[in-house]
């Protein structure tokens, strides 16, 4: 079983997470009246991977629900899945935690404004001008002598 949460991680003052749970039988029968319980998140809803559609899980099958919650704080949250066959129980578990008030780091303040990343032309045009300039005299100087 997996639980992976969509997204990782929230800014300061949360928001949705969609969570995805992965559920399979790595048995060597079908599991009767699977279900799944989430501590931090309900309704926790079947999506799909029925592909005979007779309520089992079978051995080749992987079965996927969905759950959204709103979080305002970093949670670790916990889905359980069950199934019987042949009068036993298994069950799995699988954690995920969502972070959040991620912030951004600030940038230092170098006391200059912030670069649009630009060429300052008004500099470097008339430098490359005055080199050209430079290199053509010289080299006629060169032929002179």
């Amino acid at each position: 079983m997996t639980k992976v949460p969509s997204p990782l991680a929230l800014l300061a003052g949360g928001g949705t997470v969609t969570y995805i749970n992965q559920v399979t039988n790595p048995g060597t029968v079908a599991l009767n009246n699977v279900l799944l319980s989430d501590d931090k998140c309900s309704p926790v809803k079947y999506i799909s991977g029925d592909t005979n559609s007779n309520s089992k899980l079978d051995t080749t099958e992987t079965w996927f629900y969905s759950c959204q919650a709103t979080l305002t704080k970093t949670t670790e949250n916990t889905v359980t899945a069950s199934g019987e066959a042949n009068g036993l129980t298994a069950r799995d578990s699988a954690v995920a935690t969502v972070v959040v008030n991620v912030t951004i780091p600030k940038l230092p303040n170098t006391g200059l404004p912030p670069s649009d990343n630009s060429i300052p032309w008004n500099i470097v045009a008339p430098v490359g001008i005055f080199a050209v300039l430079a290199l053509f005299y010289f080299a006629q100087r060169k032929q002179i002598v």
